[in-house]
């Protein structure tokens, strides 16, 4: 019973956490109207971090050590800060689809870095489950991918996949670590690192309004809240009793699902390829999330092993 309990509320999760990166990226869309985009990611990740550290220090529960700081700084540099400013500025250079198609690649890179520096393979299935999801992303916004490349677009795209990589690995470097870590005082310290220095590149390289008002504020408090709290703590969960590939899955849903909130909510138009690339996208998460055949899920081992969850 408990068991089966811990398998349907983490797929609860997975899918509330897909939801929330659909509606993320209508959101970004919406609150960048008008708005820098360094400093609203920024202000975005501070907002976040200092929510989670009230909260914290009110409870008695912010956990301090030097080993915690250094992963944290570098999990905001590599996980917040250069993935998120390396998307915002190629997206000047790139079509929204195309940028999505790259950072679906740090699912591919995940396993990769898992792989190589963990010894863990992925299951068969999981890997044709990557591949199809990867096809399901590129046949959703296939329609994008023609642009009249020159040397700023090959830039912009391998500064993307660079920072994918890098973000894949830190991920899993996290991993190693995640059950000997205090998590929301993890979390805290990444988003506040990782948006300082969002905020300090923002005043080096942008100018203009650095206030918000309207929907510019409201999207921002979504990102913060909703986003970066709920989103990113769901996100490390996930991490710590799942597979990677499993974990990050939802990489490769969010984008799609974005596209039917746009039609919902932005009056957006859908392509006639989006549904059946939502079907391979699907097809592909699910071969990802089947268990391997003899062997207890990492929900059911942790079970077994600790009733603690994520208390930190």
């Amino acid at each position: 019973m408990t068991s089966k309990f811990s398998r349907y509320h983490i797929y609860f999760l997975f899918t509330l956490l897909c939801i929330i990166g659909g509606t993320t990226w209508a959101f970004q869309k919406t609150g960048l109207q008008g708005s820098l985009p360094f400093w609203s990611a920024g202000m975005r990740f501070l907002i976040a971090s200092l929510l989670i550290a009230s909260y914290l220090f009110i409870r008695k529960q912010f956990s301090f050590s030097k080993g915690v700081l250094i992963i944290s700084v570098l999990n905001g540099l590599m996980y917040f800060s250069i993935p998120f400013g390396s998307v915002y500025w190629a997206s000047l250079y790139l079509p929204s689809g195309m940028i999505s198609i790259l950072a679906a690649n740090i699912s591919v890179f995940a396993l990769l870095v898992n792989r190589v520096f963990r010894g863990t393979p992925p299951s068969k299935g999981q890997k044709i489950g990557v591949v199809l999801s990867l096809f399901g992303i590129i046949y959703v916004f296939g329609h994008q991918l023609f642009i009249k490349v020159n040397a700023m677009e090959l830039i912009a795209m391998a500064i993307v996949l660079v920072a994918m990589f890098g973000s894949a690995f830190i991920t899993v470097q996290v991993q190693q670590k995640i059950k000997t870590l205090p998590i929301l005082t993890f979390n805290s310290l990444s988003m506040f690192s990782g948006g300082t220095i969002l905020l300090l590149s923002s005043l080096i390289l942008e100018d203009g309004n650095r206030s918000f008002s309207g929907i510019s504020l409201f999207s921002l408090l979504y990102l913060a809240v909703v986003g970066s709290v709920l989103g990113f703590w769901i996100n490390v969960y996930l991490l710590k009793h799942w597979h990677i590939s499993k974990a990050t899955a939802h990489l490769f849903i969010s984008p799609v699902l974005a596209l039917y909130v746009g039609f919902l909510f932005l009056n957006e138009t859908l392509h006639q390829n989006v549904y059946l690339g939502t079907a391979f996208v699907l097809a592909g998460v699910i071969l990802i999330n089947l268990k391997k055949n003899g062997r207890s899920s990492p929900v059911e081992r942790t079970k077994q092993t600790s009733s603690n969850y994520l208390s930190k």
